[in-house]
């Protein structure tokens, strides 16, 4: 599986489904944005700024699909469920998602606003190895925050977002880590997932938005 991320909470992910055939996901692309206008996905994923235009299901030419809903899918042998929360502003919604393909579980947290997560958001996600975090302390939780749902949820591999130099710094000054590279994306199989390393650390991947 490769991980590209451009910035905020918006990725792309490329990975083989079960008949080996290559799938890209997008989570949170906006669609004015020139910047994608060629990047391509299979599924497409929103976890927050949905419009009435974002209708869960293919789109008028079938190349794709959209998930901006609550609810389990399988599409083309991935599987993605999507949870509730909240944003900071507790009037919008946001929605977690849980992908899994490679036999890996990704949690992507949006736009989350919610100081914790509840008993029932924690089962929903069930086990994650990947888990992506914003950590902007502006428009979703902060560093301290986030290393809280970190404990909680007890991912493999974290990988934060929605961040500025300052939030990041904050951030790996809160999980106790210093001297990561960032880099430009991340290629990850299930096997390369360790999760703690000797000294009890979580590992954290950061990326270079795009």
């Amino acid at each position: 599986m490769k991980i590209n991320w451009y910035g905020d909470t918006i990725f792309q992910l490329v990975t083989a489904s079960a008949d080996k055939e290559n799938i890209s996901i997008t989570i949170d692309v906006d669609d004015a944005d020139k910047r994608f206008s060629k990047l391509e996905a299979d599924i497409v994923l929103k976890s927050h700024n949905i419009t009435s235009k974002d209708l869960t299901g293919k789109n008028k030419s079938g190349d794709q699909f959209l998930i901006s809903a609550l609810g389990e899918y399988e599409v083309k042998g991935i599987f993605v469920q999507g949870i509730p929360s909240l944003q900071i502003d507790k009037t919008k919604r946001n929605i977690i998602y849980m992908i899994e393909a490679e036999n890996m579980r990704i949690c992507h947290l949006g736009f989350v606003g919610v100081d914790e997560l509840n008993e029932e958001q924690i089962e929903g996600m069930g086990n994650v190895d990947i888990l992506l975090i914003p950590i902007d302390g502006d428009k979703t939780i902060g560093s301290k925050e986030a290393v809280k749902m970190i404990s909680l949820i007890e991912p493999k591999l974290v990988i934060p977002m929605c961040f500025n130099p300052e939030s990041l710094d904050a951030f790996l000054r809160a999980m106790a880590q210093k001297d990561i590279v960032p880099q430009d994306k991340l290629t990850i199989q299930k096997k390369n997932l360790s999760g703690k390393s000797d000294d009890d650390k979580v590992e954290i991947v950061v990326l270079e938005a795009k």
